[in-house]
């Protein structure tokens, strides 16, 4: 007997919530302009601290609940800067010094490659290493081209880079551009840089995360909600005005679901430069016959093998896929006109770094702390959600 899809998906969102809790909660949406589903499983909180003490302080998930979008935040600084492209306020070929002589260490990098990640872009130093927002964002200014990258191309820096383009193209802060281009014109009331205090309560906690760094345990106690995770963004937005281009913003199931369908509606960019957005401008065979990363605008494209692929095994090739760190996936296929949308969190109370990076073969699924405690490992969730989740959404669409 054929088991329906939505009945799978629902157990593997069981098996990853419930079972193995490699995630704390989840927000699922999928559809096409016409149509979709969209629901929230698990919890928003678990736990709190309290007198070095954790308490159980369990607060359920909802669709109008806010996440931390992590670096799915990329997807609107990509919109932002193909806007003023196609208003002729910017080019591809322009180069970063033409707009901005704050960063003249890559004065003849173009715009296009910020975009494709070809350029390879290092600080001095580590930007969360700075004392200050101050100095963080002076590493930014001074920031340097490294080698040219050879398989992986994925990074956060021009993303952070083009923040600034946006808004020496645009002459307006970064987050009003995005709020007049973007945010209002979809309706996107539960999008925020700075999350109101009145919805503190119905906000993701990023908050207790734990790592094993260099053989050391660490445990992050500075992230309650409404906090950014990302160290980079965190401490930028101490002293400057967020959001940052590369993470940083903070939105709903139900708005991310009207970005999706904005994008293939036609809303935010033209139908040609949709399909434009996700083709692969970095990945290839490498001479040990790997591949190396497949990479467009701002976001993954599709990968020839599917265990590396951010992309849905279901969709195109010129699907545009984003992943957050927290937990989140992003994807639209403008050909099929459909989309897939994960909000998790997978940083609250678990182990997010133990082994280096996450890879595929590696098991580990708890660890015993050093307070004596053993916890979950949600290192691996990101080759957890083809099988669980994406393949049984991506049935669910075709028979749309």
């Amino acid at each position: 007997m054929t088991i329906d899809p939505r009945q799978r998906l629902e157990e593997g969102i069981s098996h990853l919530v419930e079972e193995r809790k490699i995630i704390s909660g989840i927000a699922v949406s999928y559809g096409d302009l016409a149509q979709g589903e969209a629901f929230s499983r698990g919890n928003l909180r678990e736990v709190r601290l309290e007198n070095g003490v954790f308490i159980p302080d369990a607060a359920l998930l909802e669709n109008d609940s806010v996440f931390d979008l992590a670096s799915v935040s990329k997807l609107f600084t990509c919109i932002a800067v193909l806007q003023l492209i196609e208003r002729g306020k910017l080019r591809l070929d322009q180069t970063v010094g033409s707009v901005d002589k704050r960063f003249s260490h890559i004065a003849d990098v173009s715009i296009e490659e910020l975009l494709c990640f070809r350029a390879n872009l290092q600080t001095t130093m580590r930007m969360d290493a700075a004392a200050t927002a101050e100095e963080a964002e002076q590493l930014l200014f001074d920031i340097r081209l490294g080698a040219p990258p050879v398989r992986k191309f994925y990074t956060d820096m021009g993303a952070m880079v083009l923040k600034y383009i946006v808004e020496s193209t645009s002459d307006t802060l970064f987050w009003d551009f995005l709020q007049e281009n973007i945010i209002l014109p979809l309706g996107m009331a539960r999008t925020f840089a700075k999350v109101p205090a009145s919805l503190l309560p119905q906000t993701v906690d990023c908050n207790y995360e734990r790592r094993i760094v260099g053989g050391k345990f660490w445990l992050d106690t500075d992230c309650p909600p409404g906090t950014v995770h990302d160290p980079k963004a965190r401490l930028l937005n101490t002293a400057r005005p967020a959001p940052c281009g590369h993470a940083g913003l903070f939105a709903s199931l139900d708005d991310m679901t009207k970005l999706a369908r904005g994008l293939l509606g036609g809303a935010l960019l033209s139908r040609k430069t949709l399909l434009e957005i996700g083709v692969n401008r970095t990945g290839g065979k490498l001479p040990d016959g790997s591949d190396s990363q497949y990479m467009g605008y701002l976001c993954y494209s599709k990968q020839p093998v599917q265990t590396f692929s951010e992309v849905p095994a279901y969709f195109g090739e010129k699907t545009i896929a984003l992943n957050g760190f927290t937990g989140n996936h992003f994807s639209v296929d403008p050909e099929k006109n459909q989309f897939m949308i994960l909000l998790a969190n997978r940083i609250h109370n678990r182990a997010t770094t133990v082994t280096g990076r996450a890879n595929p073969e590696d098991k580990t699924e708890t660890i015993l702390w050093d307070d004596g405690n053993t916890y979950i490992v949600s290192q691996n969730f990101v080759y957890t959600k083809d099988k669980f989740l994406k393949n049984h959404i991506g049935d669910i669409l075709a028979g749309y």
